[in-house]
């Protein structure tokens, strides 16, 4: 099996964006924020996007961009937090690449969290139970993925590497 691109999918705080970039640097790919291609798509904010037209149109823009970005190749594709709950987008990631996920503890990821008024399902309550419960509602989609990766207490070159490891031999 060879990959056109690799998506990161997990929860928010996980450091998507933080080992997407560093392992696009070091395959010589391309890095792409899905949010950011939502945000240039649509010309305003996510949190813009959900308090003007709620999480049902955000999701629907997400899965065209996702679409639109898989088509390409040599990718490290940085997905939102909840791209993973629709089927098709599972679907489009799993046709165009490896799926990685990257999970973190509880406490950890409020702690990377904590602060950041751009996350609109956590604007209102970041706490360790929201956390917690969203989780929850997520795992089985997070754990529908090629491999999973804990970067709890992890460098983000040592998370690079796991993926590096488990990719070797299909990029």
């Amino acid at each position: 099996m060879s990959f056109k691109n690799i998506f990161l999918t997990g929860f928010m705080g996980c450091g998507k964006t933080s080992v997407g970039q560093l392992l696009a640097q070091r395959l010589g790919w391309t890095f792409v924020d899905l949010d950011q291609v939502i945000v240039e798509a649509a010309g305003r904010s996510i949190k813009e996007i959900f308090a003007a037209d709620g999480e049902p149109h955000f999701r629907e823009l997400e899965s065209r961009m996702l679409e639109r970005v898989a088509a390409g190749s040599g990718q490290v594709v940085s997905t939102g937090g909840g791209v993973v709950i629709a089927p098709v987008n599972r679907a489009v990631m799993r046709s165009h690449g490896c799926i990685v996920n990257l999970t973190a503890s509880v406490e950890t990821i409020a702690q990377r969290v904590s602060g950041d008024s751009e996350r609109p399902l956590l604007a209102d309550d970041a706490s360790l139970l929201k956390i917690r419960s969203m989780l929850e509602g997520r795992e089985p989609f997070y754990a529908d993925a090629d491999v999973r990766i804990d970067t709890t207490g992890k460098e983000i070159a040592t998370v690079c590497e796991h993926v590096l490891d488990y990719c070797k031999g299909s990029l």
